[in-house]
């Protein structure tokens, strides 16, 4: 079943009586529903969505980029994660970005030494082949016809394009597939990509190792060389996949389930945790002591990110303190009611325990109860601006999600995996899963799905309302130098009494993109309902059967 309300603002659920899909664009909603009508399944439908955002999307996503997929394998009762965040190239040295000097940030962004190994193929074809039931070709069809047809470019695709124009008149020059005869596109005009077409086609015919071992590694390898890079083919060929378990939370009463680092779930259950003691009804929704008392809760929360976060098979995340209540009741109780704290200092926990741009997220629930939740990225729209010649894709620049700073546990390293913001969420209500959400946003992803579970659990919000509703951000470096970014939908007199207790405020528009593009599903199975909430601040949509 699908609508469309009349204000693309307002807040509204898409229904379906089995079966939902949500992403950021509707040529690949179209593309996942195809595939569960056609029998298969929700990986299934979520890896031909995934390809067609490629080619529908390709600012935030691709098959140059990485990701993380949460799975509920409703026959298993069981939920999974796989892991296809980009790799560092076997040559990074923890100290190559801070060599760079005042030039270090546009090595970190726009160079052949910001592309980390892709991990987006390989993510997919492990969940396809380990429990998706269509094979390959059939699900890159969808986006293949996309490529090659053309889709007419909208407002949010021309507004990126124009911010971006730089980086791609940089690295890919006025012919590139990603401008119009060197110009930016403008709102209905056709965006066709013949190049990624082919690419496509090839990874169906000859696998996924064409692109990890084939000629499109050595393109890769070439584009990235020729813009100062150090990826070389062993780097493609030795790429990997994981599967691993998932970390698992409560929040009042209701477990879920997220990704272990290198993303933030555990950022996002320790918030969680923090929130739970407090009174948030009794405050009321984005009033001054809601706002003020999760805003101190993130500084302490982002103090911990800086100080602890990397890949685990490299440094030691102490996971279980940071997850501890005890650890929360303490942050909890450092916030004061009135008045803004000077810092934020992370968390000791002894002897660590032994064992962050841009992005899109889609769900999709089958008719068996299976559930895909993906949250993936290039990092910066259109990434680093690199695509290697003739295949149409554009390389990620997730290199700059380490910390240039050698000392820090993020630091770059060979085969490292940077640090990550992703975290996307399945959460259960007596029993049985009834809500799949994640969002793109760089380091606003966290916070703003905490506030989205605190509007849907607490007060009791629509999903589409609790997606819809005004967002507001806080970070710190362990002091106050950075202030609360609110939406102008807040009113003014909260901003005045955030002002009161010491807070900075920055406004953003309404509705900014800034604060993400959240896509969620929500299950109702007592009423034989599955409804799909899609972000207006990008081109979210959802449909179901």
């Amino acid at each position: 079943m699908k609508a469309t309300p009349a204000d693309p603002h307002e807040p509204f659920n898409f229904r379906g009586l089995q079966a939902m899909v949500v992403a950021a664009h509707p040529l690949a909603v179209e593309a996942g529903l195809s595939v569960l009508k056609s029998g298969g399944n929700a990986v299934d439908a979520a890896i031909a969505a995934s390809f067609s955002l490629n080619a529908a999307e390709p600012f935030a996503s691709g098959i140059g980029g990485g990701g993380f997929m949460l799975l509920y394998l409703a026959r298993e009762k069981r939920v999974t994660a796989v892991i296809y965040r980009e790799k560092a190239p076997r040559l990074t040295r923890p100290e190559m970005f801070e060599e760079k000097g005042k030039d270090r940030d546009e090595w970190r962004s726009t160079s052949g030494l910001a592309v980390g190994v892709p991990g987006m193929l390989a993510g997919w074809d492990l969940a396809r082949k380990k429990y998706g039931t269509r094979p390959l070709a059939e699900l890159v069809e969808p986006a293949v016809e996309i490529a090659e047809k053309g889709l007419t470019v909208g407002g949010n695709f021309c507004a990126i394009n124009k911010e971006e124009y730089e980086r791609l008149l940089k690295n890919a020059g006025e012919g590139s597939c990603y401008l119009n005869n060197g110009l930016p596109y403008e709102p209905g005009e056709t965006l066709r990509n013949p190049d990624l077409a082919r690419t496509l086609k090839r990874i169906a015919e000859k696998g996924v190792d064409e692109f990890y071992r084939g000629e499109i590694a050595s393109r890769i390898v070439e584009a990235v060389s020729a813009k100062g890079g150090i990826m070389a083919l062993d780097d493609l060929a030795a790429y990997e996949a994981v599967e691993v378990a998932p970390l698992q939370g409560s929040y009042r009463g209701h477990p879920f389930y997220t990704i272990p680092p290198p993303g933030s779930g555990v950022y996002l259950i320790e918030l969680l945790n923090i929130i739970e003691s407090w009174p948030v009804e009794s405050w009321g929704h984005n009033s001054p002591d809601y706002i003020h008392h999760l805003s101190e809760a993130l500084g302490f929360v982002f103090a911990d990110k800086d100080g602890y976060l990397g890949d685990p098979d490299f440094v030691s995340v102490p996971v279980t303190g940071l997850l501890s209540r005890p650890h929360a009741a303490r942050i909890a109780g450092a916030v004061r009611p009135d008045r803004i704290l000077d810092s934020y200092p992370p968390g000791t926990f002894g002897k660590r325990d032994e064992a962050p741009g841009n992005t899109t997220h889609l769900c999709v629930v089958d008719k068996d109860g299976n559930i895909a939740a993906l949250t993936q990225s290039i990092n910066d729209f259109f990434g680093s601006g690199i695509v290697p010649e003739g295949t149409g894709f554009l390389l990620n620049d997730h290199m700059q999600d380490f910390d240039p700073r050698p000392e820090k546990p993020n630091s770059p390293g060979p085969y490292r995996r940077p640090a990550s913001s992703m975290a996307p969420v399945i959460m259960f209500k007596d029993g049985k899963p009834f809500l799949s959400l994640g969002s793109p946003g760089g380091v606003r992803i966290f916070p703003s799905l905490a506030q989205i579970i605190v509007n849907i659990i607490n007060f009791d919000m629509s999903l589409d309302e609790a997606i819809e509703a005004p967002r507001f951000f806080f970070s710190s470096s362990g002091d106050r130098s950075q202030a609360i970014s609110v939406e102008s939908r807040i009113p003014e007199s909260v901003l005045r009494r955030l002002e009161e207790i010491g807070h900075k405020i920055a406004i953003k528009d309404a509705y900014d993109r800034f604060f993400g593009g959240a896509q969620g599903i929500l299950i109702d199975r007592g009423r034989g309902v599955v409804y799909g909430g899609a972000d207006s601040r990008r081109d979210g949509t959802g449909q179901g059967y």
